[in-house]
């Protein structure tokens, strides 16, 4: 068996949350695989063998491993438990399957068009807050605040409600936080609770009365043979669309941005051909991640991979972000270009777990983009990015850009 060299770097640093990818080279170029120290577990660099690994059926989700969660945290959180034991991420391989079955066609390219006004209507009436011509935050005021009022909308939370579901979904993000404090985890439980009987009555409701174009409703009436989603996986459903459909589009809409400013022929060519926006969120998923640690999966058996083996029930690291900047993957992959054709979209996920919301993603970043280009047919940096210390991914606090709508 491979003797792997041990590593460590420090995450946290500032000039790795400004710009990991010199540390990424340097660890790709030097091994394909090491031990991190930190993770307790084999971290790997290299595209061919991260893809490898996300496709590998041994590699699981589920820290468990189908266990569950401990007894004291059932009867402390059993509403919490509930929620986390119906998502997708932890359901064994059978009942994820089946969800998946039910949920892909409401969630498909052509079914998300539907929400299309409702999320131009989001994002216009966002804009119209903004001054003719000054410096506005693009982050705290713009991508922060677009994809958990689009996800509200499509489900037609009421409009009383909608600070409610807000605070349910970050106070569900901010447990998805490793090594969090428990009085910060109790904390965040009474939004949560909360949040789960907004979903509840509107599920009830919703049963009585569907709506038409609405999610919620599409959601209960997905079936297949007579199978349909239990209120216990539909809440899971709205929790998971709220963590993963928030965060990745507004951190992924925050570099894009930048991306753009930092490539001054990149905005100028977005900007001849609006219809590059979505290619554009593409590229920069693959280019500038978003993400600040690797991807972590924990071996369902203990087996093998090039020679490195991996024990049951301990984790494996992928750091996809050094993947997709692989020259082996793409021979000019630091570069950025928004045409590039893309054989996939492996920043969302591969295989079964793939991400459900990646469709709804990509038209809510493509409209954002678009809107904020037509509105403004002048933007640059007003300073630097203002980055915060969240422990998974490098968010902008801050994106301060100066505006105008005037070309001169």
């Amino acid at each position: 068996m491979t003797t792997l060299a041990p590593l460590r770097f420090d995450p946290m640093d500032p000039s790795y949350t400004k710009d990991p990818y010199p540390t990424l080279a340097r660890f790709r170029e030097n091994a394909p695989v090491y031990y991190w120290e930190q993770g307790g577990g084999p971290i790997f660099f290299r595209y061919k063998d991260c893809i490898a690994l996300m496709r590998e059926p041994k590699l699981g989700h589920d820290p468990t491993l189908g266990a569950g969660f401990p007894a004291e945290m059932r009867a402390a959180f059993p509403d919490f438990v509930e929620l986390r034991e119906s998502d997708l991420f932890m359901v064994p391989p059978e009942s994820h399957a089946r969800l998946r079955k039910l949920l892909n066609p409401t969630f498909s390219p052509r079914a998300v068009e539907v929400h299309r006004p409702k999320v131009k209507a989001i994002i216009e009436s966002l804009l119209d807050k903004f001054p003719r011509e000054g410096v506005i935050d693009i982050s705290s005021d713009y991508t922060r605040q677009y994809p958990v009022r689009v996800i509200a909308s499509v489900l037609n939370i009421p409009d009383d409600h909608v600070s409610d579901f807000i605070a349910f979904a970050e106070s569900l993000i901010a447990t998805i936080i490793p090594g969090l404090p428990p009085e910060r985890f109790a904390a965040c439980m009474p939004p949560v609770a909360r949040g789960m009987a907004l979903v509840r009555e509107i599920i009830a409701d919703r049963r009585a009365h569907p709506m038409e174009n609405d999610l919620m409703t599409q959601l209960i009436n997905a079936c297949d043979a007579q199978d349909r989603l239990s209120d216990p996986e539909l809440v899971s459903l709205v929790a998971g669309l709220l963590v993963g459909g928030t965060d990745t589009t507004y951190h992924g809409t925050n570099q894009t941005i930048l991306s753009l400013l930092e490539h001054p022929d990149q905005l100028a060519l977005l900007r001849a051909e609006p219809s590059l926006s979505r290619n554009a969120f593409d590229e920069t998923l693959r280019y500038n991640m978003f993400g600040r640690m690797p991807f972590t999966r924990y071996a369902t058996e203990s087996f093998s991979y090039a020679d490195v083996p991996f024990e049951r029930g301990k984790p494996v690291f992928l750091f996809m972000m050094s993947a997709f900047r692989d020259p082996e993957y793409l021979p000019d992959a630091n570069v950025y270009d928004i045409r590039r054709q893309h054989t996939g979209t492996h920043w969302f996920g591969l295989g079964p777990h793939f991400c459900l919301g990646a469709s709804l993603a990509r038209m809510e970043a493509e409209i954002a983009l678009q809107s904020l280009l037509a509105r403004y047919p002048k933007i640059e940096l007003a300073g630097e990015p203002v980055y915060g210390n969240h422990p998974i991914m490098r968010t902008m606090d801050k994106l301060p850009l100066r505006v105008s709508t005037s070309a001169a």
